[in-house]
């Protein structure tokens, strides 16, 4: 099970729609991995659904929100259902070839590469890729310019922050200086999804900084 995950806020944002499109897929591909998750986005509706349905929209205004997560707070552990599961799909699978092998990776260093989907999701203002980090390989240290949303979807890494694993939901932003380092039994392969370019803040990648731009 995933130890990382989505907070509640955005999952409120998902399960309303108000998500980008990059967004969404980063939290549906975690959702397709956690079952807790799913099962609190199965609450998320049925309440907001409920919401939606009260006769006086100023008190929905009003109270709504903190009615809600009152709500949120009383129910029991969320439980998945078989209705829940029957509808489970990847959502990476009509981006990607069948396997991870055969994705035509693009060298940045001898120990990462990418495979940008940004043009199939027709992102602005937004990266997404996929990134292999070499079992054992740091990226280099960098800070952020905006949002970086992370999904692991095989091996792991660990940062200066904690120690993250498949399926894992993982933000940083600008107030988060890291070093991401692929944990050494295996290449680690996640999602990304930027909304600004990083910036590098040591070393010789300082000087891409000013390159760094969609």
């Amino acid at each position: 099970m995933s130890g990382y995950h989505p907070d509640e806020i955005t999952l409120m944002d998902y399960s309303a729609g108000s998500l980008s499109l990059a967004q969404s897929l980063a939290v549906a591909v975690h959702l397709f991995m956690c079952g807790q998750c799913r099962g609190q986005l199965e609450q998320l509706n049925a309440l907001g659904g409920t919401l939606l349905a009260q006769s006086d929209p100023q008190a929905v205004e009003v109270q709504g929100f903190d009615d809600f997560m009152d709500t949120l707070d009383a129910k029991p552990e969320p439980q998945i259902t078989t209705k829940v599961q029957s509808r489970l799909y990847n959502p990476l699978q009509n981006l990607l070839p069948d396997s991870f092998d055969a994705i035509p990776w693009r060298k940045q260093t001898k120990d990462i590469a990418e495979y940008d989907l940004t043009k199939q999701l027709a992102g602005q203002g937004v990266r997404v890729a996929l990134q292999k980090i070499r079992a054992g390989a740091k990226v280099p240290p960098h800070s952020h310019r905006g949002q970086e949303t992370t999904v692991i979807l095989s091996g792991g890494f660990s940062d200066e922050l904690g120690v993250y694993h498949k399926g894992d939901f993982v933000t940083r932003d600008a107030s988060h200086r890291h070093t991401p380092t692929a944990l050494q039994n295996e290449d680690c392969i996640c999602l990304t999804v930027l909304d600004a370019p990083i910036y590098f803040v040591s070393g010789f990648y300082r000087l891409l900084n000013p390159f760094m731009r969609w």
